[in-house]
């Protein structure tokens, strides 16, 4: 007779607390109770370097009720090995399973189901037999009979549950390898663009022709630069654009400001989170004011600094970008410009419905107020 009690796929299965300590091993077909121990954490019990990833899969388990293959290192006999983790909430404990590979995932919750009904088959001859000594055994038996059907429609609806939530696991994982493909190919793209650009313009003389083509060279770069950060970003739509802003008015300031120890460049910068439908018309909005700032303001080599800042306030965000150069001269109409960049700065606001003020002098400074987009 086949023991019911050992399943075939190898793997482990633990009961947790909530906080992820370990209460009991159910299962254990890869040998590992002396590396997974009772009464430890399973955070601890994982390699240093996935402990981070281990605590948000045991708060994803209690925030979604069940999350499925998570690869993460532990390190038995100083060796680094990857597992592949899913895990449950039942009852406010966790059950977490893990297997070698990701094709051992549904092989073994079939076999932890099939137990589990070989199990309630054991368990009903038990009650079938004690109920021979009461006096009500036909009403035992049906109440009985009527609760297995009910286990074991249970049973088989978490079995289909398991298999949809792989089957949309692997679907989503498809879409976001997809979408890291696309921003991968739209940022080489713009990078082709903008070495197409630097080509061309060295065969330009007029100076104000080649200043046109290197500014719609820092333009594609800005958007490449946010195509980059989503690529890598584990939030395809989302990216921290205090960084951003940190990385691209670094790279403006090497390659614009001609003596960096006459021009400084201060920094306000929180971390921020915005959507790719604002993080790319704000990025344009910042290469242009930063640019207009490191280009004009500080003629014949003047003393100066520049200072750029970005954070919350209140249900807003703000924009500053300032200096205190030679200002803006008094003749010129901020939003009546030929200037393509002041221009670009206008329509951008617009568009990400902000607010934009502008102190000409002592010092000189653009502030936008702006909500994030909501699409």
């Amino acid at each position: 007779m086949e023991d019911y009690n050992t399943p075939q796929v190898k793997g482990i299965a633990l009961s947790c607390t909530p906080t992820g300590k370990i209460k009991d091993i159910i299962h254990d077909g890869l040998q590992l109770s002396d590396f997974f121990h009772i009464g430890n954490s399973f955070i601890d019990s994982v390699d240093e370097g996935s402990k981070k990833k281990a605590y948000n899969f045991i708060e994803e388990i209690k925030e979604e009720h069940a999350t499925f293959n998570w690869e993460i290192n532990f390190s038995p006999d100083k060796k680094i090995e990857i597992m592949h983790f899913s895990g449950f909430l039942m009852d406010n404990d966790l059950l977490i399973y893990g297997v070698n590979s990701q094709e051992d995932i549904e092989k073994f919750w079939e076999e932890i189901y099939h137990i589990n009904s070989e199990q309630n088959n054991v368990l009903r001859d038990l009650m079938k037999e004690l109920a021979r000594y009461e006096n009500d055994l036909k009403a035992s038996d049906a109440q009985y009979d009527e609760l297995s059907l009910l286990n074991n429609e249970l049973t088989n609806t978490k079995r289909k549950l398991v298999k949809k939530n792989i089957q949309l696991e692997k679907a989503l994982e498809e879409k976001e390898m997809l979408l890291k493909e696309i921003h991968h190919r739209v940022k080489n793209n713009l990078m082709v663009i903008s070495s197409l650009l630097s080509l061309q313009s060295r065969y330009i003389k007029d100076k104000e022709a080649l200043a046109v083509f290197r500014e719609s060279q820092n333009r594609a770069k800005s958007m490449a630069l946010i195509h980059e950060k989503l690529y890598r970003s584990t939030d395809l739509k989302r990216i921290d654009f205090g960084e951003y802003i940190r990385t691209f008015s670094g790279e403006l300031y090497h390659s614009i400001v001609p003596d960096p120890s006459k021009v400084k460049l201060e920094l306000n910068i929180e971390h921020v989170m915005l959507d790719i439908n604002t993080s790319i018309p704000l990025g344009l909005i910042v290469n242009e004011l930063i640019t207009n700032s490191m280009k004009y303001a500080f003629p014949t080599r003047r003393n100066g600094k520049i200072k750029i800042g970005f954070y919350p306030q209140d249900d807003y965000f703000i924009l500053k970008v300032s200096d205190n150069g030679i200002g803006i001269p008094e003749g010129l109409d901020i939003e009546n410009t030929k200037s393509l960049g002041l221009q670009l700065v206008n329509s951008l606001t617009e568009q990400i419905n902000g607010q934009l003020t502008v102190n000409r002098k002592d010092p000189t400074e653009f502030k936008i107020k702006f909500h994030e987009m909501s699409f």
